[in-house]
């Protein structure tokens, strides 16, 4: 066994590690904006016009973080009775990374669009989707979360 008891759910799935669900939140940002505005009622409008100021823009990001926030909802759905939520989970690896890129695609557009004007948003958003790119790539325990255990 390559991992402690405790870090595996009441199935007997491996839970996802933390920086795994934080960097889903990061990939989800633009729902955590948009409920942060949402919530604050009078200024819900500033608060999405200093964040994205290009409504297109949050259109966009709303759009790629649907998958990570299906991913946050289904690895809490795991067990062995449901083989599609497991099959799904499957792919949520490359689910993941395809996210995370094409986040750091629109990043780099974001930096296009400013005429390469430094931004410390876009500096530290870029920087944490470089990292969590690169966790993702390279940690077996998130490889080892992603794996349904073997059926009877």
């Amino acid at each position: 066994m390559r991992y402690a008891i405790d870090q595996y759910d009441k199935h007997g799935f491996l839970k996802a590690p933390k920086l795994l669900w934080l960097g889903w939140l990061l990939l989800a940002k633009a729902w955590v904006v948009f409920v942060v505005a949402g919530a604050s009622r009078e200024s819900g409008s500033k608060i999405l016009a200093i964040v994205y100021p290009d409504h297109t823009m949050l259109y966009l990001g709303l759009a790629m973080g649907v998958p990570s926030i299906l991913l946050l909802w289904l690895f809490g759905l795991r067990s062995p009775d449901r083989h599609w939520v497991n099959h799904i989970v499957a792919w949520g690896k490359t689910i993941t990374l395809v996210t995370a890129l094409a986040q750091l695609s629109q990043s780099i557009y974001h930096v296009y669009l400013l005429h390469g004007a430094f931004s410390w948003t876009n500096g530290v958003v870029m920087l944490l989707l470089l990292w969590f790119i690169l966790y993702v790539a390279n940690s077996r325990s998130v490889k080892d979360s992603f794996v349904a255990p073997p059926t009877q």
